[in-house]
Formats: structure tokens, C-alpha cells, sequence
């Protein structure tokens, strides 16, 4: 035997309460389970431990950061042994026409050599090496964006046809479904109808529709009412991306959100959800602009914030906001250098309402549109409703970062390094919100069974052995809006494929990863 870990507690995934147990690791599988003990290369003494299954993030963007640094340090060091990637729209392929002139900004700033295929991707990514396992949605934005560019315009017979054509030949490298990002371009200027007839190609091949819906505020409603269509229409199980009720003006719509959802599912739609445990959220800056202004391509778009009709239109929008929004709106990320100063900061210290539009649109001109946010704008009881549902799994929304090297910029949203052990220690253990035993399943093999991850999720003879050793007296994420980029505390060992990839709370050179495709 190669590995054994010995005087376990183990939490198994199941729901069921803990039990102590030792566990036996032959190659990339467990092969024991039981009170026996065995001779082994090596043994891990886990007497006062918790042995659960590898986390599993329901919704990552890494995309395109682990090609740059397959570390993956913020992610595994927090526990997550598998990503699900490709949501909001945007996946790594196809990469044709618009969607890839998009991109190749992000790509050239990583070092990397650009692709345009799935197959091409795949070669990249097993080069890597990646110490995390990967599953990939195909992005919407991609598909139309390779297809119709980023135009605001109906897609006709024709296109629509080549951009089904495009997603069945996905399929054959065992996506999990389609996901849109209905508030950036060019997902946004799809209509309904689109959005149905793709997913109809999606349910014959047993995937799902995932969702970053149309809004999460002011006419979120109608966006669910849209998402829930979708499903019902094209019979296709259904997952929300992070979803929340965003603004204050926007809290008291809570109940009324599950209980729609809940509705739903009683009616026999299947619908899960994912959220990050945090009151703030975090995408690019531009993302709240309207849509004519971020039609086209990044030189039409910088042309507009040049206009100073535009700008008098964004200056308008702004004091519609009020100063509020500025001071709840933090800049995270800029590709210019000498913007690095205003990283952290909010809008609200950094300018006024007076001035606010110019200095948006020169920032974003200044880092060819590559700046990111951080907003402030949601309630932590409507935080803990959505946590305690049964049907919400645990997504970081966040890219694989590390400590140092190239992905290791600016001031990103503290939850690339934190959000599996805040969820168990502020949520689980300090409010309990729900029983750890639940905390588990919904973070191991719920996801693992909404997702279609095979022999993952459980700590079970014959599955793949990706576990988590951590102290629950210790468990606590330690990273924050000022120092995102620090590592949590507790995750003692997390093995991926019968591998030990992080030791006593530190990163190993070992990288173990599988691509789930």
C-alpha cells in the first residue's frame, strides 16, 4: 500500500454522521476503509483530524491563469481538489474571430502562447500539469462572439445553426453543458429564443445551463423568470451562478427568490444554485456601464469613453447612484503601472460624483479596459439564507492565484484564497447555519453529482482519492481585501489522485491534477 492514513474522523460526504476509520491509498484510488491497519510506504498519523472529500469549487475562472501558473496555491491550499471552469460565458474555447481578439490581451499578459480550439487548449493544459483536477463548461460569449462577434443584433437562421453546429462539437470532450454571462457583452444582446435553442442541444447530450443571469438587482425577477423559462423549455436542469440579491434597494427581494426557486423545483424543474460566502462581489469595472456603450469591439469601446457625450451620459447614470456607490466600489486590478496606487482604494476615496466619469473612462482607456472591481453591495442575512439552502453548493467565483509569480497582482477579492474555510468556520461552526456533516456534502458530493463528476465527491473504496486532512479547532480563512493573497489556516493535508500535494499547510512541488475532459 502506498499511502495510509490512520485514526481518522472521518466525514465521508454522505451527510451521515462522522466516524473514526483509516484509509488506504493504492495509486490514485482508495482501496480501504475500516479499522484495520496496514503496512504502507507512507502512514499519516490523523488521530483529533478531520478526513473529508476534496472540496469541489462549483464555479471558478481559471481558465486561462492556470496555463500561467498551474500551482493553483489560493485553491488547493484552501482544500478545493476540483474546479468546474467556463462560467459566466466565457471558457477557453472556441476561440475564433471576435471572442479570440478578446481574449488575447489576457493571454499575451500571461505569457502564454495564444490557441483557438478545444483540442489545442487540451494539449496547453496537460503540458501545465496542473495540480488541481478541471472540468469546463463551454462558454456562450464564445460561441457567439466566434460566431456573430459582439455586435448587438438578433442572430439570424444561419447563425444560429453554426453556433449549434459549434456546441455539439464540444460535446465530444465531455463538457458539462453551456454557460452565459448575461451581463457582458456579447451575451447580453442574445435574446430568449437563442438561449433556449442552444440549451435544447445541451439537454440531448445530458448537460446543464448554467447562468450568470441577466440581473442580480433592479430586474432580477424578470431574469429568473427568464432562466427558469430556459429550463422549463428546453427541459434542461438549471444552476445559478452566485446567486444574490445585489443593492440595497434589492434586500427585501430575498424571500421572494427562493421561494420562486423552490416553486420551481416543485414543480419538477431541476435548479441549484452557487454562491461565494462573502457580501461583496468582484468582476471589471466596465461591467456596469450600459450596453451600447460596451458593444463591439475593445477600439469601439474605447472610442466611446474618449466622447464626452458618453462621458456626460456615465456622469449622468453615476449621480443617479449617488456618492454611495462610489465609496462601495473598490478598485482591485489595473494593467497600468502607474494605476497600481489606486489598487485597494475606492472610487469614493479616489474622486467625487463631480468627476467620477472622467476618471472611470481614463482608467479604462489607460489598461485597454483591464481594470477590476470589488462591490459592496450585499446583506449578510440574505448571505446566510442562501448558504443554508440544500440546493446551493460553494463557488469561489475567482481564478487560480498564487502568493508569487505572474498571477500574483493587484488586490483581488479575498476569496481565491478563503472561501471553503470562512464557509466552515464562520458559517458551520460559529453561526451554524447547518450541521457539518451537511457543510461537507454540500461542498464535496453534491456538486460531484450536479456536475457529473464521476467517482469524486465521497471518500468511498474505488473512488479517486482526493481528500482533505484539516483541523476543525483551527480551520479559518485568513485572507482579506487588504492582503487577499494569504493562505488559510487548518487545511493540514489535501491529497488530489492518491497524491499528497500540500503538507502540514504548505504547498508541494507535486502536481497531480486531471483534465475531467
Amino acid at each position: 500500500m502506498e499511502l495510509f492514513i490512520k485514526d481518522a474522523l472521518l466525514i465521508d460526504g454522505t451527510g451521515k454522521p462522522s466516524f473514526q476509520s483509516n484509509i488506504g491509498i493504492e495509486g490514485e484510488k482508495i482501496i480501504y476503509i475500516g479499522k484495520e491497519t496496514f503496512a504502507a510506504k507512507r502512514v499519516i498519523e490523523a488521530k483529533e483530524l478531520i478526513v473529508t472529500p476534496g472540496f469541489i469549487d462549483t464555479h471558478s475562472h481559471s481558465d486561462f491563469t492556470i496555463l500561467a501558473d498551474p500551482r493553483a496555491e489560493g485553491k488547493i491550499t484552501q482544500g478545493i481538489t476540483t474546479e468546474i471552469n467556463g462560467n459566466c460565458g466565457v471558457s477557453p474555447f472556441p476561440l475564433s474571430g471576435e471572442a479570440f481578439d478578446r481574449r488575447i490581451t489576457e493571454i499575451n499578459s500571461l505569457g502564454l502562447k495564444p490557441w483557438k480550439t478545444i483540442e489545442q487548449y487540451i494539449d496547453l493544459l496537460k503540458k501545465a500539469n496542473p495540480s488541481i483536477n478541471l472540468a469546463f463548461f463551454c462558454g456562450h460569449g464564445n460561441i457567439r462572439g466566434s460566431v456573430i462577434g459582439y455586435k448587438n443584433v438578433k442572430a439570424n437562421r444561419k447563425q444560429l445553426s453554426v453556433m449549434k453546429n459549434l456546441l455539439k462539437k464540444h460535446f465530444f470532450y465531455s463538457i458539462k453543458g453551456l454557460s452565459t454571462g448575461l451581463i457582458y457583452p456579447p451575451g447580453m444582446f442574445a435574446e430568449r429564443e437563442e438561449l433556449i435553442e442552444l440549451s435544447k442541444i445541451v439537454a440531448k447530450y445530458g448537460g446543464l445551463y448554467t447562468t450568470h443571469m441577466r440581473s442580480e438587482g433592479e430586474k432580477l425577477f424578470s431574469a429568473l423568470e427568464e432562466t427558469l423559462s430556459i429550463g422549463k423549455e428546453a427541459k434542461i436542469p438549471v444552476h445559478i451562478s452566485h446567486i444574490k440579491t445585489s443593492g440595497r434597494e434589492n434586500w427585501w427581494k430575498i424571500d421572494s427568490l427562493l421561494s420562486i426557486i423552490e416553486g420551481a423545483q416543485k414543480e419538477g424543474l431541476k435548479i441549484t444554485c452557487d454562491r461565494y460566502p462573502y457580501t461583496a462581489s468582484s468582476t471589471d469595472l466596465d461591467a456596469f456601464l450600459p450596453s451600447w456603450i460596451v458593444e463591439g469591439s475593445r477600439e469601439d469601446i474605447i472610442k466611446r469613453l474618449k466622447n464626452s457625450k458618453v462621458r456626460k451620459q456615465i456622469k449622468k447614470y453615476l449621480k443617479s447612484k449617488g456618492e454611495s456607490f462610489l465609496k462601495s466600489l473598490l478598485i482591485s486590478d489595473t494593467a497600468f503601472h502607474s494605476d497600481k496606487k489606486f489598487e485597494g482604494k475606492s472610487l469614493g476615496e479616489l474622486t467625487n460624483l463631480e468627476n467620477a466619469a472622467d476618471f472611470i473612462a481614463d482608467l479604462l482607456i489607460r489598461s485597454n479596459l483591464r481594470v477590476g472591481a470589488i462591490y459592496f453591495g450585499m446583506k449578510e442575512e440574505n448571505l446566510i439564507k442562501i448558504l443554508s439552502k440544500p440546493y446551493v453548493m460553494i463557488g469561489t467565483d475567482s481564478s487560480a492565484k498564487s502568493s508569487n509569480g505572474i498571477t500574483a497582482h493587484g488586490k483581488p477579492h479575498p476569496r481565491g484564497f478563503g472561501s471553503f474555510p470562512r464557509f466552515l468556520r464562520r458559517y458551520v461552526l460559529e453561526k451554524n447555519i447547518i450541521k457539518i456533516e451537511e457543510a461537507i456534502e454540500k461542498i464535496t458530493a453534491l456538486p460531484a453529482k450536479i456536475f457529473k463528476i464521476e467517482k469524486r465527491g465521497l471518500i468511498k473504496e474505488g473512488y479517486f482519492a482526493d481528500l482533505v486532512i484539516m483541523d476543525l479547532n483551527e480551520i479559518e480563512d485568513t485572507a482579506t481585501f487588504e492582503e487577499p493573497f494569504k493562505i488559510a489556516k487548518g487545511i493540514k493535508y489535501v491529497i488530489v489522485n492518491g497524491s499528497v500535494t500540500v503538507e502540514d499547510g504548505t504547498l508541494s512541488d507535486i502536481r497531480k491534477g486531471q483534465i475531467l475532459l
